[in-house]
């Protein structure tokens, strides 16, 4: 069983609200989405925790032993990078964070995947309406 989770975030400044948006998809089909408001956030901070959220939620919807083939998907370089370890991670205020990343990579022993942002891809594009009503604290269906 392939397990993929995508997520997304959407912010602009540390100053600014921001929202984060994911979709656990597995052998292709959506099991399940999620999103979440934060008050001030930086576009990294809210794709950041949009990864870290779709991975937690695995721990909730899956047994362990179902949990062999995951996948984190993102149009954001950075977050993959820092997912995989093939970026440095230099910011200090988010270490937390990060390592929460990194822990949940590993104990998932998952691989990324990079997909375009805005291409159609249908379930990053959902993830992107996900996080940009959460950001505005917009309730979709």
């Amino acid at each position: 069983m392939k397990i993929e989770a995508y997520s997304d975030g959407s912010g602009t400044t540390a100053k600014t609200p921001g929202g984060y948006g994911f979709v656990v998809v597995v052998d292709g089909v959506k099991q399940y989405e999620g999103s979440g408001h934060l008050d001030f956030a930086t576009n990294n901070d809210c794709e950041l925790q949009g990864a870290i959220e779709g991975l937690d939620s695995l721990h909730y919807h899956f047994e362990q032993e179902e949990l062999t083939d995951v996948w984190l998907v993102s149009d954001s370089e950075i977050i993959l990078g820092w997912a995989s370890g093939e970026r440095a991670f230099k910011q200090e205020e988010k270490i937390l964070k990060y390592q929460q990343l990194t822990n949940m990579m590993s104990e998932f022993k998952a691989k990324t995947r990079w997909v375009h942002g805005h291409s159609g891809e249908v379930f990053n594009e959902r993830c992107d309406v996900l996080a940009n009503a959460a950001r505005k604290n917009e309730v979709i269906s």
